[in-house]
């Protein structure tokens, strides 16, 4: 790393494919060369260091990735004489980056503690704690002290919406906060070509008149998909000739076992497609009809933005924020997990796709959801320089 460059440990979970990771990997494709970029994974020790999805990249692109074991396995002393190690190692970064959201505290008093000057906690959701009462009482506790800690040593507050902030952020510091919008890579998108949305659906045995549903994400509870098997049995039930397509990881097992079952119970397992981790997500999304996101909490939702930056129509839960829609007459909100009201958005929005490239790439751009625009905030930001 030469000298002269500003020096940012962005301090993050396994780099796999999700909201906040494409948020930040779009960022550093983008960013100047005037900075550089290590990052520090916390992993658990119980499963040991795992390659991430964008691992690579991050090597190819000039970065460094290095890991810790999570606070809690560590315990907070282990955590912060491991931290300023790692910092010592790689050089006292300029700028600490920490996107892990309710454990943020405890890593910005080690990021002080390791004599960095400039500590930056970027809250990526809305936080809401569901289980059992003890485990949301413990979560809720911990949540407390964490945010005591980012109080006292965080410097800057980010957040991916203004929900995202005030889930993490005490009073005192509300007014202080800045949003980073989540932003996408307008052209990549709007490059996809005709000819690769039919190459692709070809691929799956898709007909040219089959109506094409889907979603991307991450399979977890939060992501209520198994409320979307629901939608799908009234669609079949219905008559209607359509394919829903699932892109994203398996982070729960035994919720994507509940889903399977629930698929072979309504008989539509030829109506669904699981492609399980793709590097083509433009593409994926480019060939849907419709985006259906019935996410019971989102701290934005980058993958709405991006469908609708590819002119599909999307119907989303109340628990994406509102600043999620574009303003282009895309987005329908369901404000209930009533299945014939989604099945009746979804018949009402099928034929509602926009072509007109130059509108979507004005609407997202003058809402701030460009990522070449984005990113020359988050350079000012890193700077120092105060946005409002």
């Amino acid at each position: 790393m030469k000298k002269d460059k500003l020096h940012v440990l962005q301090v993050v979970g396994t780099m796999n494919r999700g909201g906040a990771e494409v948020m930040l990997m779009d960022i550093y494709r983008t960013i100047s060369e005037d900075f550089h970029f290590d990052f520090l994974v916390n992993y658990k020790t119980k499963i040991g260091i795992e390659k991430g999805d964008f691992d690579d990249e991050i090597l190819s692109l000039g970065g460094t990735v290095k890991y810790i074991g999570t606070q809690w396995d560590l315990g907070p002393i282990q955590y912060i004489k491991q931290f300023k190690s790692i910092c010592d190692e790689i050089g006292i970064p300029d700028v600490v980056h920490i996107h892990l959201n309710a454990k943020s505290g405890l890593i910005a008093l080690a990021a002080k503690k390791a004599g960095i000057k400039k500590i930056i906690v970027h809250s990526h959701a809305d936080l809401k704690f569901r289980g059992s009462f003890l485990n949301t009482l413990f979560s809720k506790v911990e949540l407390f002290f964490q945010k005591m800690l980012i109080l006292k040593y965080t410097t800057d507050f980010w957040g991916a919406s203004k929900e995202a902030n005030n889930s993490l952020f005490s009073t005192p510091i509300s007014k202080q906060t800045v949003v980073i919008n989540n932003a996408v890579d307008i052209e990549v998108f709007q490059n996809v070509s005709s000819e690769q949305i039919t190459e692709f659906r070809n691929s799956l045995n898709i007909g040219e008149n089959t109506l094409v549903l889907g979603n991307v994400g991450r399979i977890v509870r939060h992501k209520n998909v198994s409320f979307i098997i629901d939608i799908l049995d009234k669609l079949n039930q219905k008559g209607i000739d359509f394919k829903f397509i699932f892109a994203g990881r398996i982070d729960d097992k035994t919720y994507m076992q509940e889903i399977n079952d629930k698929i072979i119970q309504y008989k539509l397992i030829d109506k669904i497609i699981y492609l399980g981790i793709r590097n083509d997500i433009p593409v994926v999304v480019s060939s849907l009809d419709i985006f259906v996101a019935p996410a019971l909490k989102e701290g934005f939702g980058l993958v709405a933005v991006e469908a609708q930056a590819t002119g599909i129509p999307c119907v989303l839960y109340t628990g994406f924020p509102s600043s999620v829609d574009m303003g282009l007459g895309l987005v329908s909100f369901i404000s209930s997990f009533d299945s014939d009201k989604w099945l009746n958005e979804i018949i009402k929005v099928k034929n509602n796709k926009s072509s007109d490239k130059e509108l979507i790439s004005s609407a997202i751009q003058n809402k701030g959801f460009d990522i070449k625009k984005n990113t020359e905030i988050v350079e000012k930001l890193y700077r120092g320089a105060n946005i409002k």
